[in-house]
């Protein structure tokens, strides 16, 4: 079952990516395969990754995710007369692509994390390539033993960003009479010798462009394009630019603020901000440039106006982005310049531009549904219209555009011009809009068509994308304070509507469902761009979506990434559904089909289907583990246990839920949906800070470990990303080798927080924590404790007793399946080989609680991290790896997610 969920989505088209940036590119003189999008996607995920893991050394890291990268896209294709990346004469890489009549000859640097849009940091990277280029030019005089080329390229990156500069420009700085025989490296740690750095510092043909891998639009063919034309041109001038157009000028605006501007650009208004990057793409010969600051003409008066920038980045914008269009070309660029104007106020709300390719799916939903005259038939109300780029495609003989910020009226002007288009805050104007005052409302001022078709029960359609943003946060974002305290907000409160009133898009469906219920309209139709987690029974929509659907049928719809739109993350999806109206009734359904779509160069593509099911909240996995009752026979113990925010740290927040006196520890887990397992799932050995879990007890404990093993195994996408856990049958804890390998699971997964510490210090009073998810026994540890004279923890060992896991295992020793073998076996060899560690780390990381003889997996692997990794690491992963695809198995066996 897994492959069904967590591998079609995965799927690369190798048909379409063959083909998918051919057009762009096939002009290079050098012959290369770009590299296809879902690869891109984890070399950005990779370098991602790893940056957020201190003490890793990223240099390594980055340099095999650029081999990768490199070998793909020039050596595979010509393999016949290209090299692989290696590590010649201590660079590091180096590569030749021997073509027919271009050569590429690329030396390459990686470091581990420096900003380089520094020019200082440039300089000391290129005196370091300076270095390897003399030391390849001796080596080429005295005999060539490797047969090597001079490099006409050079690419230099990091873990966040990388630049490309044409390696000809740095030859005249091999007859410089300096010391040669220095390391290169000595050049870029000491910033000598003195006379090679003065002459970077003065040299103006240094300009590279800084590509930033965390820009939204950035794309690896991009770089890879650079380096193909560096090594086709003996002449930099002559280097194919990126033309800007509709499709791409939101990337390179955020370029331009990026590198050009830096916050340092004195501006009356935002709107005198893109006119100079408007102008500067449109009308280019009209700027000047002196040091750091651009001068502008004003043609009417023949004046100029100075603005402060960065000038060398300037020069470097501009060599990569082309200035030469024609009439049509710069009318494109215009008009969208409001939208570059609005987008930074508008994305706080939660507001997205959709892309035409999704917006013309829509249509065609539509029209498969409602008849190929929907758009003559209908009264059409776009309520949060924006740009009308929804719209703005097709021809609607009743069209309603309204939008929520005055200013956005001008953008979309031009189209649809006879539509009619008003200010309106659809979740805040006519709050209580009803056939007695609907004559005097705001609507009817400016729409009175519309007015007139909500009295007489015409034909009417919400089709519109509504923001997405919520009150709420996950864990690490911030929170949209009040984003959603708006009048219908207000309203579903006393509707009784719950958390689902905090989501802005909820209450664009409340309004819409409303004003059919207000008006006892009979032929409504929803189309809304979604999240699509309305449609899950879980409480927090539970209320919502039974007002939904008691009053309208679903018909259709469709899923797609959400990183479609710009400026949204690639993990979830966005729903577009239709739904019409019907007589309200209490049949609401309990499973919406979606079909699945990715946009390709050939258009858009229909990869599957998904299936979400409304789960009942007594039916939730969630709900299963907090039924049992963790209160009988046991007191109160919450303002007697400290409260921790992690392994290793205490809170400053007070308990607000029951923690019993015979508590084990606490897990944690928010929500019931995929969504939320991967970050917001965790065991810890005290009272947690976030009390969204429950107290682990004798009594629920196997209930828990299910519960974490089933979030923390399953293989998050995009697609399932919103789906429900369901609790598994009444005779599932009766599987004790499943149940088994799930507790073997949770104890040594990463989110295993559970620690032994003395001391830590919370509301003022020190605690000793003692670590119930302990796995070995005293006997066991307390050998090794003497093989290692560590006299203290023997003496400790014998006077304390047994933990809890320990003796569950041991009880249930008989059930423990192979894979689960393995994982305890290689366990306990990487305790053994690192033991001997224990009491020089723990002088030097006191707070990590080493020299305890209960310290848990997260203990051990900090442990590794700080010091000596284990030779049996890798035998461990690998097993671990083995025993978590064997859960994962599970999930979908035992219907804890449904396909």
């Amino acid at each position: 079952m897994r492959s069904r969920v967590g591998n079609f989505y995965q799927q690369e088209k190798k048909a379409n990516n063959k083909n998918r940036y051919k057009s762009k590119y096939e002009d290079s003189a050098v012959n290369w395969r770009p590299y296809p999008k879902v690869r891109q996607k984890e070399f950005l995920n990779t370098l991602m990754d790893k940056t957020k893991v201190k003490g890793v050394k990223q240099e390594n890291i980055v340099e095999g995710q650029w081999y990768n990268v490199l070998n793909y896209c020039f050596a595979e294709p010509n393999k016949q007369y290209s090299t692989r990346m290696a590590k010649l004469l201590e660079t590091d890489g180096m590569m030749f692509v021997r073509d027919i009549t271009v050569a590429l000859s690329l030396l390459t640097e990686f470091k581990d994390d420096i900003d380089m849009s520094k020019r200082s940091k440039q300089e000391r990277v290129l005196a370091q390539v300076i270095y390897y280029l003399k030391n390849i030019e001796q080596h080429i005089k005295t005999g060539n033993r490797l047969k090597l080329v001079m490099p006409n390229v050079v690419l230099a990156a990091d873990a966040n960003q990388v630049f490309v500069i044409n390696a000809r420009i740095l030859y005249p700085y091999l007859n410089l009479k300096i010391d040669w025989t220095r390391n290169p490296r000595a050049a870029y740690d000491t910033g000598e010798p003195i006379e090679l750095f003065n002459k970077l510092e003065r040299d103006s043909n240094i300009n590279p462009y800084i590509y930033d891998l965390r820009s939204k639009d950035f794309d690896l063919n991009d770089v890879l394009g650079l380096v193909a034309d560096l090594a086709s041109t003996e002449n930099a001038k002559n280097l194919k630019r990126i033309s800007v157009n509709q499709a791409n000028i939101r990337g390179a605006y955020d370029e331009f603020l990026r590198l050009v501007t830096q916050k340092k650009t004195k501006v009356a208004s935002n709107q005198e901000l893109v006119g100079i990057f408007i102008r500067a793409l449109t009308d280019h010969d009209h700027f000047m440039i002196r040091n750091n600051y651009v001068m502008v003409l004003n043609e009417s008066n023949n004046t100029y106006k100075k603005y402060r920038i960065n000038g060398r980045n300037w020069y470097a914008f501009f060599s990569r982005f082309d200035t030469n269009y024609s009439v049509n070309e710069i009318k494109n660029i215009t008009a969208v310049g409001d939208v570059l104007l609005e987008e930074t106020n508008r994305r706080f709300s939660g507001e997205y531009w959709t892309p035409t390719i999704w917006t013309n799916q829509a249509i065609t939903l539509l029209d498969k549904h409602l008849g190929n005259n929907w758009k003559e038939k209908y009264y059409v109300w776009d309520n949060a219209a924006g740009s009308k780029n929804l719209t703005r495609d097709y021809k609607f003989s009743h069209l309603f555009s309204s939008t929520l910020f005055e200013n956005e009226l001008q953008i979309g002007k031009n189209y649809n011009v006879n539509n009619v288009t008003f200010q309106y805050d659809f979740l805040n104007d006519d709050p209580l809009l009803s056939p007695q005052n609907i004559d005097q409302s705001k609507l009817n001022k400016y729409a009175p068509e519309l007015v007139d078709a909500i009295k007489n029960n015409k034909p009417i359609i919400f089709f519109t994308n509504p923001p997405y943003g919520t009150s709420g946060n996950t864990s690490g974002k911030k929170s949209k304070t009040n984003i959603a305290k708006t009048e219908i907000n207000k309203q579903m409160h006393i509707d009784k509507m719950g958390n689902a009133s905090e989501n802005l898009y909820c209450q664009f469906f409340y309004r819409a469902v409303k004003l059919k219920e207000q008006f006892n309209l009979t032929n409504v139709v929803i189309a809304y761009f979604s999240n699509s987690q309305y449609l899950t029974a879980s409480n927090y929509f539970k209320f919502l979506r039974n007002k939904i659907f008691s009053n309208f049928n679903y018909v259709d719809g469709f899923l797609f990434n959400a990183g479609e739109f710009s400026d949204t993350a690639t993990s979830w999806g966005i729903s577009f559904t239709l739904l019409k109206s019907k007589e309200k009734d209490d049949n609401i359904p309990d499973q919406f089909k979606l079909q699945v779509k990715e946009s390709s160069p050939k258009g858009i593509m229909s990869v599957g289907n998904h299936t979400i099911y409304s789960i009942a909240n007594e039916e939730s996995l969630s709900e299963w583990v907090k039924e049992v009752d963790i209160h009988k026979g046991t007191i109160d113990w919450k303002n007697k246990s400290p409260l921790v925010t992690g392994g290793f740290t205490a809170s400053k927040a007070k308990p607000t839920i029951f923690y019993p006196q015979n508590a084990l520890g606490y897990a944690w887990f928010k929500g019931n949906n995929v969504e939320y397992a991967h970050k917001e799932t965790g065991l810890f050995s005290t009272n947690f800070s976030k009390q969204r879990g429950v107290a682990i007890t004798k009594e629920n404990f196997e209930r828990v470990m299910v519960n974490f093993a089933i979030r923390r195994a399953t293989q998050h996408s995009w697609i399932n990303n919103k789906d429900s856990y369901h609790r598994p049958n009444e005779k599932f804890l009766e599987n004790r080798k499943i149940i088994t390998d799930m507790v073997i699971y949770s104890i040594f997964n990463d989110k295993n927080l559970a620690t032994s510490l003395n001391d830590l210090v919370y509301k003022a009073k020190s605690y000793d924590i003692k670590n119930e998810m302990f796995w070995l026994s005293r006997k066991e540890v307390g050998k090794l404790a003497e093989k290692n004279h560590y006299a203290d923890m023997g003496f400790s060992i014998e006077n304390d007793k047994e933990r809890f896991v320990y003796c569950w295992l041991q009880k249930n020793k008989r059930k423990i399946t192979v894979e689960g073998r393995y994982v305890l076996e290689y366990a306990n060899c990487i305790v053994n080989d690192t033991f001997n560690q224990r009491k020089l780390l723990d002088e030097d990381y006191p707070e990590l609680g080493l020299m305890h003889w209960d310290a848990g997996w997260e203990q051990v692997r900090r442990l590794m991290r700080n010091g000596r990794k284990s030779i049996y690491i890798k035998d461990f992963q690998t097993a671990y790896s083995k025993l978590e695809e064997k859960i994962n198995h599970y999930i979908y066996k035992y219907r804890f997610l449904i396909c």
